[in-house]
């Protein structure tokens, strides 16, 4: 278990001694210096406060200066005397004296949409004895911060695209809250990293899977999910659920959770566990007076294969065959259509 003195690059360790002798303050800031994506020109900040709570206040505390100095002292010196490198750790025992970290952070407001160029936040030494602690936190500052600024930043992209074509077509706005939903928890390299990427989603949308990110939101930044909807999701299938109900049965496992499970509101049924054209084809056609009856919305999701060949059409498939038409086609001609009126208005069924 890393200790706050070794999350550092081990070429941090020495830097104390490469400075010019004199030297009393390390005034550095934090700059988003460029961007590799197409028409993305700022970054959104987010992630510093969390970062001075867990690790500046918990972790430097409860890891570092609450323990006994010669255990933290002695472990940070093996750790470089098995790496191979050679320094004094006098200036390690003096901030252990000293109690705290004597730093200060200058921040813009988080959230806020910066330009590439300029500083998100400056933070320097407060005591000239320790001007070398600066730069020292460096390495962990970006281990965590740019994750959630990244995600905030392309989940303000999305949004913008999104609230672009909505108003384009004519759609709802409220809609769009939840159209950018984040499904990304299984994909991080570790909680905190989905933590702290869902939170950065959700500046710009309410719809999110990853439960943690409501609870960091909560913990770090004074959200309260009695007051406000800080995300949400609804009730979903996977396909193991749709596997137990078996391929024969498949359309009744649809059937008990349109009709019985969820016989209002919203429900998102993953529908490719086999055949996803069959699905739209025979089994929503079969269930309409069902689907229809309901007050709420069945969303039929398929959750594999390309996206815009199941819109659209995939020309590589057998001529004549249900997916060359794509799923935009079968929708149109078995559901825009019906064939009798229906008394409810109140019922919709949507693809994700």
């Amino acid at each position: 278990m890393s200790t706050p003195l070794t999350l550092i690059d081990f070429y941090k360790a020495d830097h104390r001694s490469q400075y010019p002798k004199g030297t009393t303050t390390v005034f550095s800031n934090w700059t988003p210096r460029k961007s590799r994506i197409d028409d993305i020109d700022s970054v959104v900040f987010f992630g510093l406060q969390y970062f001075v709570k867990e690790y500046l206040i918990k972790q430097w505390n409860r890891d570092f200066f609450d323990r006994p100095k010669y255990e933290v002292v002695e472990r940070y010196a093996r750790r470089m005397r098995n790496a191979g490198i050679s320094i004094e750790v006098d200036h390690i025992e003096d901030l252990h004296d000293l109690g705290y970290l004597p730093i200060e952070v200058w921040a813009l407001p988080e959230g806020t949409n910066t330009p590439i160029g300029v500083p998100m936040f400056v933070v320097w030494n407060t005591m000239p004895e320790f001007f070398w602690i600066t730069n020292y936190l460096e390495t962990s500052l970006s281990s965590v911060i740019w994750g959630p600024s990244t995600s905030a930043t392309i989940a303000r992209k999305y949004r913008r695209i999104l609230d672009h074509w909505i108003e384009a077509t004519g759609g709802d706005p409220n809609f769009v809250d939840w159209q950018g939903h984040d499904f990304s928890y299984r994909g991080m390299y570790g909680s905190e990293a989905a933590m702290l990427s869902g939170g950065g989603h959700l500046l710009s949308f309410t719809g999110t899977d990853t439960v943690p990110a409501i609870d960091f939101l909560e913990d770090y930044y004074g959200a309260n999910s009695d007051e406000d909807l800080v995300g949400g999701s609804v009730p979903a299938t996977e396909h193991s659920v749709m596997c137990m109900g078996t391929k024969e049965d498949e359309i009744e496992t649809f059937h008990r959770l349109i009709t019985e499970l969820y016989p209002s509101g919203i429900v998102s049924i993953v529908s490719d566990t086999w055949d996803y054209w069959k699905v739209w084809t025979e089994f929503l056609p079969e269930l309409r007076e069902d689907i229809l009856s309901r007050d709420g919305v069945v969303t039929i999701r398929p959750d594999s294969g390309d996206p815009v060949k199941i819109l659209v059409g995939d020309p590589d498939a057998p001529v004549g065959s249900r997916p060359t038409r794509g799923h935009m086609s079968w929708r149109g001609k078995y559901l825009a259509e019906p064939s009798t009126p229906r008394a409810s208005k109140s019922s919709t069924l949507t693809s994700t």
